[in-house]
């Protein structure tokens, strides 16, 4: 192991010196120190995009909702603000515009004046998304540009899912008034339900009431169908009465005829004085009697003839009644019929309430003259003989009003019975009566329940109405075209449009110019790794500094434009990507190349050739890390951030981006007179040193470090 380090090995040399030893460490650390830088400057650059400026304008002008005002421009721009997850900067068109232009800001977002308008308009008839415009600048760096897309995309994202909550909610909003208006059609459902239960109930009710009246009306025809045989029977003793009363009033004219004889038979009448007297007193008792019995059936004719009025009085008022409810009622052929028999039979009773009482006067007199015949019997004694054959007489007479008494007694017998049982029909028909008005009652009581069930029902069903019509109101009745745009629109209510300052047509050209500067510095790189940088044997002239460094320098410069010329052809005819300023892009390209050359010369005169290459790889590897060519530096590390002002290739990017894009501004300008100052400098540099190393030192001879 150790014989590699022996003096025919080629570590051997590297043991002498300390750039000897420098040079190894730096050979064992180049890869990592180039894989650690670019880990390091590209690590995540998209967890640090609040580093990246970016405009934000917000024009929106604001609208109502619900009669409230509502600017969701301002919401938005506060959450923008807040979240802080790019370098917002709150600013008006104008100077947006600008700062996308020449650099100030990446990239640009507006919200419009319309903002807030597009963002509600989903619940009218004109639905429209909220747009949202964002400017981008390739000139500027093109992958910023690729993550402000993201970011864009991000924020569209954000606001649509914000929007797309209030379009959701304006929606239930609707649903839940419609539903509102169904629970209220619903509440108005159950009052209708509600309404015809009672009228239900009430209906049964009158049912059961129309039975009841049936029932009593059933009794009542039968208390008729009583009260008319009644009738009969008391017509019929009437008839037997008015017999009596007959009888009675030829007795008493046989009676009459007596008392003629009597008065012309006075002679014989002490014969049958005593007979007389008897018989006389035998009348007054049964004529007192008659006269009794005529005298109390006179209240009780009296009584059935207020119970007959009675009766055909309540039968008018159920015809009428009925005739009012129902004319085509069949229960009024019956009842119709039965109440004119009614008024007849209280005229009948009239009538014959007369007869009795006639009847009990007659019967008075007649006993009063029968008292007076018997106060009269001691006085006819002068005539007994004749009073005797009178008082013969008067006998039969007698016994023929005794006949006819006891036939007015049978008939004023079968008067109180037929009274009787008028008064029982009479009853029967107070008790039909009784139920009919209680099945009236009823039926008046199912009425009410249905006229209130009724009106619950009516009360209910414009509940119904209003609430469904209310609901139908609160629901869209939208177009099928209608529903289509506002579908579209609740389904993406946002959408991002987006402009260029200037645009790069594809990813090669948003990289070309940092590939075009590190081809320039490789192509430096490369040519001094062939070329002399500081030819020896122009030093040996005794030339200039400037002299002897032109002397290498000038064939790098044609070398390097060939490469430049070979890079446009292939850029454009092979790549086929074509630069906004195609001459621009190939001078700029050339000065690029003379900077990078004069700069890599310088730092080989300087440090010496290996040492000065070293240099220029270390150089390049900082510059790929910090120039902005990929990702905006804001991304980055702050150490790169500081570098980058101070690498050559931050300028190249700048000036080939803004040529080959077409966004030509200040730093094209500057970055053409960073290069031209630069390689100015390197060559006095160069030429300063170059000019003393016209003499030689062993140092110079022996080199601790050489290739």
């Amino acid at each position: 192991m150790f014989a590699l380090f022996s003096p025919g090995t080629e570590l051997a040399r590297f043991r002498r010196g300390t750039l000897p030893k420098i040079a190894v460490v730096v050979m064992l650390f180049i890869p990592l120190i180039y894989g650690a830088l670019y880990l390091w400057a590209f690590d995540s650059p998209d967890k640090n995009m609040d580093g990246l400026s970016v405009a934000l304008v917000n024009e929106d002008a604001g609208t109502t909702k619900d009669g409230e005002p509502l600017n969701a421009g301002d919401e938005l721009e506060d959450k923008l603000l807040e979240g802080a997850d790019l370098d917002w900067h709150p600013t008006d068109a104008e100077d947006a515009a600008k700062g996308v232009q020449d650099g100030t800001y990446y990239l640009s977002l507006t919200i419009p004046k319309d903002f807030s308008a597009s963002a509600v308009s989903v619940g009218t008839d004109t639905p429209v998304p909220a747009r949202l415009n964002a400017t981008y600048n390739d000139s500027n760096n093109f992958l910023a540009g690729v993550l402000g897309k993201q970011a864009m995309a991000q924020v569209k994202d954000a606001v649509s899912s914000e929007l797309g909550g209030q379009v959701a909610s304006t929606l239930l909003v609707g649903l839940n008034d419609a539903g509102s208006g169904l629970r209220d059609a619903a509440d108005g459902a159950g009052e209708l339900s509600t309404g015809i239960d009672s009228a239900v109930s009430g209906a049964g009710e009158l049912v059961a009431g129309l039975d009841s009246l049936a029932t009593g009306t059933v009794t009542l025809q039968d208390g008729a169908l009583q009260l008319s045989t009644g009738a009969n029977q008391l017509s019929s003793g009437l008839t037997e009465l008015s017999t009596g009363t007959s009888s009675l009033a030829t007795g008493s004219n046989d009676l009459s005829t007596g008392a003629a004889s009597l008065a012309n038979g006075t002679a014989t009448l002490s014969e049958g004085a005593g007979s007389v007297a008897s018989g006389a007193a035998a009348l007054n008792t049964n004529l007192g009697t008659l006269s009794e019995k005529l005298t109390s059936a006179v209240p009780q004719s009296e009584s059935l003839a207020a119970g007959a009025s009675q009766v055909s009085t309540g039968l008018d008022q159920v015809v009428a009644a009925l005739t009012a409810a129902d004319p085509s009622n069949p229960l009024l052929a019956q009842l119709q019929p039965l109440a004119a028999g009614a008024q007849q039979v209280s005229a009948g009773n009239a009538g014959l309430q007369a007869g009795i009482s006639e009847a009990a006067a007659g019967a008075g007199q007649l006993a009063a003259g029968s008292s007076s015949l018997a106060g009269g019997a001691g006085e006819v004694a002068a005539g007994a003989q004749s009073a005797a054959n009178g008082a013969a007489q008067l006998s039969g007479g007698a016994a023929s009003l005794a006949s006819g008494a006891a036939q007015v007694d049978a008939g004023a017998k079968s008067a109180q019975s037929g009274a009787g049982e008028l008064a029982a029909g009479a009853d029967t028909l107070s008790g039909g009566t009784n139920d009919l008005s209680a099945g009236a009652g009823e039926l008046l009581t199912g009425g009410n329940a249905l006229s209130a069930g009724a009106e619950k029902l009516s009360a209910g069903s414009h509940t119904l109405a209003d609430a469904l019509a209310d609901g139908a109101s609160a629901l869209p009745q939208d177009s099928g075209d209608l529903i289509d745009t506002k579908a579209t629109v609740a389904a993406s209510p946002v959408e991002l449009d987006a402009d260029y300052s200037t645009e790069a047509s594809s990813f090669g050209e948003g990289f070309a110019p940092f590939f075009l500067a590190l081809a320039t510095f490789v192509g430096a790189l490369i040519t001094w790794l062939l070329l002399r940088a500081l030819p020896t044997r122009a030093l040996a002239a005794g030339v200039s500094g400037f002299r002897a460094l032109a002397t290498g320098l000038v064939p790098a410069l044609a070398i390097g434009l060939g490469q430049v010329l070979i890079m446009m052809a292939v850029l454009v005819w092979g790549l086929d990507i074509h630069p906004a300023y195609l001459i621009g892009t190939g001078a700029f390209l050339y000065l690029t190349t003379v900077a990078f050359l004069a700069l890599q010369q310088m730092l080989i005169i300087v440090l010496g050739t290996a040492a000065g290459r070293v240099a220029s790889l270390v150089l390049l590897m900082l510059q790929l890390s910090s120039s902005g060519g990929t990702y905006p530096v804001e991304t980055t590390p702050g150490f790169f951030q500081a570098l980058h002002p101070f690498m050559p290739a931050t300028y190249v990017v700048n000036g080939l981006r803004a040529l080959i894009t077409g966004g030509v501004d200040a730093r094209m300008w500057i970055a053409v007179a960073f290069l031209g100052i630069l390689a100015a400098v390197c060559i006095l540099i160069s030429s300063v040193v170059a000019g003393k190393q016209r003499m030689w030192t062993i140092k110079r001879l022996h080199p601790e470090l050489h290739l």
